[in-house]
């Protein structure tokens, strides 16, 4: 029977539940995937800050869709319930994610969303000094004086840094012309590139301004924590990937200490992928996919997990609307729930974009099993095709549970960033931590390695 107008308005009800939006930690759509867990890595950061008396750098990454900024939410909660003020910012709104960055980019955003955070803190935005960053950083480059010398040379002094600015008037002006990649921020690079300890007393002083105003209206034992978020979303593409992963890996190895703010815990997302090419210290706290199956040889399921998911739904769908949606067997074991959760393979985003792919696709209630076919196979296409060396690199993963990266290049090192980001590979943490393929695909890449064998005549 076709949809009726009641239909309609129940299926765009349950639609507007699935809307992919990151959630404070009270919404009631939330489901606490982590709270519980034993690796919980916003417990683990709670207690780092806690426990670190003036200072400290922490890092922490997620994989795509497994709710890393809902996760951070909720370690600010939980940090300002401890007393703690929180600034956040969001690295993509100063940073483009297709250029590579270099210490001097990320010191001058570092600041400047820093600045701006503090600026819209609901606690702060009348007790603040007028100047943000932006205008600091403009005087800073228009009257740095650098020495000019020979071997016997007299010192002369210039100020190179009006010549970079060009025409570019405003504070703001810098901001926009950092994000857009231009010639500018080229030029500016290589001006700051000699200067990097410079830059990093003017930002270290405009921080400690920052820390005094928080002081004065607090007092002195208000901890302060800076969270720059979504850093993890810096693309390693076929493009000058030699330069960004580089850019990356030097940021957070060679550069590190310079990532230290005075008086500031700051927390920093890093590419999940960054922890596999080099050793990090600090070590960084990873938010895993939720593990649906476990680590042995058939792959046996992780009821607990299966739970969870299970209630994810009925909270978001409610317990008499799923029976409307999916029929009286629609939550059964091995019904049209438990096809979808398996086919999202643990991501909570993926499960959410299926559900809103499903409201979109029926003509009649409740859901056919032609109709969650469809939101499948559709899921599966988007991971296809497969390269016959990515499909005999797949197949080694899903035997091994590793990565079983052949070398550090840039070729090795953008397969696992493009694998990672589109869910063919899966990170889990259960006791340890593992590696394996996205169900959906492990008999596509039995086909293409058997096709290719077979045209070898093997």
């Amino acid at each position: 029977m076709a949809l009726t107008d009641d239909d309609y308005a129940f299926l765009q009800q349950i639609h507007d539940r699935f809307a992919d939006v990151e959630l404070e930690p009270d919404d009631p759509r939330r489901e606490p995937l982590h709270d519980d867990s034993r690796d919980d890595p916003v417990r683990q950061m709670l207690g780092a800050i806690r426990f670190s008396v003036v200072e400290s750098v922490q890092l922490f990454s997620g994989f795509r869709g497994t709710g890393k900024t809902t996760e951070l939410f909720r370690l600010r909660r939980e940090l300002e319930k401890a007393g703690a003020l929180v600034l956040y910012a969001d690295a993509m709104q100063y940073l483009n994610a297709a250029e590579p960055v270099v210490i001097s980019d990320m010191l001058m955003v570092l600041a400047g969303a820093f600045s701006d955070a503090l600026a819209e803190h609901k606690d702060m935005k009348h007790d603040i000094a007028a100047e943000s960053f932006w205008g600091r950083l403009t005087h800073f480059l228009t009257h740095t004086e650098i020495a000019v010398s020979g071997m016997d040379a007299k010192a002369e002094y210039v100020s190179p840094g009006r010549a970079v600015l060009g025409g570019i008037s405003a504070g703001l002006n810098i901001k926009a012309e950092i994000k857009a990649g231009s010639s500018f921020r080229q030029n500016l690079q290589k001006f700051l590139d000699g200067h990097i300890l410079a830059l990093k007393g003017e930002v270290d002083a405009f921080m400690e301004s920052g820390v005094e105003a928080i002081h004065r209206k607090f007092g002195p034992e208000k901890k302060i924590v800076f969270i720059f978020d979504s850093l993890e979303q810096l693309r390693v593409s076929r493009t000058d990937q030699a330069d960004l992963i580089r850019g990356i890996e030097q940021l957070f190895t060679v550069h590190i200490d310079k990532l230290t703010l005075p008086y500031i815990h700051a927390i920093y997302t890093v590419p999940p992928w960054l922890p596999v090419l080099v050793p990090l210290d600090p070590p960084p706290k990873i938010l895993p996919t939720t593990h649906l199956w476990n680590n042995d040889t058939d792959r046996s399921r992780y009821e607990p997990a299966w739970s969870v998911f299970r209630h994810l739904l009925r909270r978001r769908i409610g317990e008499e609307d799923i029976a409307r949606l999916f029929g009286p067997e629609g939550a059964a074991d091995g019904g049209p729930v438990d096809r979808l959760i398996a086919a999202s393979a643990g991501h909570v985003r993926d499960l959410l974009r299926m559900m809103r792919d499903l409201l979109q696709r029926l003509a009649t209630l409740p859901a056919t099993s032609g109709a969650v076919d469809s939101v499948i196979n559709q899921t599966r296409r988007g991971m296809l095709p497969l390269a016959l060396d990515d499909a005999q690199w797949l197949r080694e993963v899903s035997e091994t549970r590793n990565l079983a990266l052949p070398s550090a290049d840039e070729r090795s090192v953008e397969r696992v960033s493009r694998f990672i980001d589109t869910h063919r590979v899966i990170y889990f943490v259960n006791d340890s931590a593992w590696y394996d393929v996205h169900p959906l695909i492990r008999e596509e890449i039995d086909r293409v390695i058997g096709a290719a064998a077979k045209r070898a005549g093997v």
